[in-house]
C-alpha cells in the first residue's frame, strides 16, 4: 500500500526522477533508481523481461515489463551490473542508434531521456520522451 502511494506521488509530482540513460556504444539502457522502483522488478516472482517498441502515433519509443505476447518476440533481460551498481537491459531491436537517429541526435553517444509512465487498459508502459531541445541534448 505504501509503495503504491509513493509511486502515484512520483508519477504526478516528480517526473524528472524517471529517466533512462541510453548508450549507443553497446545498445544498453540504464534505468534510474526511481524508475526501477516504480517498475517493481524486485517484487515480481517471474523473470524480468523487457519489450522495446516504437509508438508510431507519437513518433517515440517505449518499453514494457513482462508483456503477454502471442508470438515469439525478442525480449531483453533486466540485468544488474555489480561493477557500476546499476540496473538496465540491452536492446537489440530497435537499437539505441535507431532511437537516436529517429530523435535527430548524433550517433554513438550517451543520452539521458526522460521517461513518462503511460497506461492503456491494464498495460503499463514507459514512453522514452523525445528531447525538448534537440540541438543540445543531455
Amino acid at each position: 500500500m505504501f509503495d503504491k502511494i509513493i509511486n502515484t506521488f512520483l508519477e504526478r509530482f516528480a517526473p524528472r526522477a524517471f529517466y533512462v540513460i541510453a548508450d549507443a556504444g553497446d545498445n544498453s539502457i540504464t534505468l534510474s533508481r526511481a524508475l526501477f522502483r516504480h517498475m517493481g522488478i524486485m517484487r515480481r516472482s517471474d523473470e524480468a523481461k523487457v519489450f522495446v517498441f516504437r509508438i508510431p502515433y507519437h513518433r517515440e519509443y517505449g518499453f514494457t515489463l513482462n508483456p503477454h505476447l502471442d508470438e515469439p518476440t525478442q525480449l531483453a533481460d533486466v540485468q544488474y551490473n555489480s561493477k557500476y551498481r546499476c540496473i538496465g537491459f540491452e536492446t537489440l531491436n530497435p537499437t539505441v542508434n535507431r532511437i537516436a537517429y529517429d530523435y535527430g541526435l548524433p550517433a554513438l553517444a550517451r543520452y539521458k531521456f526522460t521517461v513518462q509512465v503511460c497506461r492503456v487498459h491494464d498495460l503499463v508502459y514507459y514512453k522514452i520522451c523525445r528531447p525538448k531541445n534537440e540541438k543540445h541534448p543531455r
